[in-house]
């Protein structure tokens, strides 16, 4: 696991480190070298859930779409259902966003 230059992880839930090895040993299961590219730091839409230490994006440049499909779909099989797996033109976007049960 490697993070890209000027990213920082300051605040980060702990799930989210869980989530990060998950995501390590799933790169490595397929012979491929994982980059954070973003944590807390960089732009994100206002109420992106990177801010709060609860989202984190990998680098998917040079991975042939095919494989990029498997890592969306090994990663969401992977983790709870607290999370979301977004594949983006440019990265794969993983956030921790709990859904909250209503008593009912």
């Amino acid at each position: 696991m490697k993070f890209k230059a000027g990213v920082k992880i300051f605040g980060i839930r702990p799930e989210l480190s869980t989530a990060m090895i998950v995501v390590n040993d799933i790169y490595h299961g397929l012979g491929l070298d994982l980059v954070i590219t973003s944590v807390v730091d960089s732009l994100h839409s206002e109420t992106s859930l990177h801010y709060g230490g609860c989202a984190f994006d990998v680098r998917v440049r040079g991975i042939d779409e095919y494989y990029v499909d498997r890592l969306v779909m090994s990663i969401s099989e992977a983790l709870t259902d607290e999370f979301d797996v977004v594949k983006e033109p440019t990265h794969i976007h993983i956030e921790f966003q709990p859904k909250r049960k209503r008593d009912g």
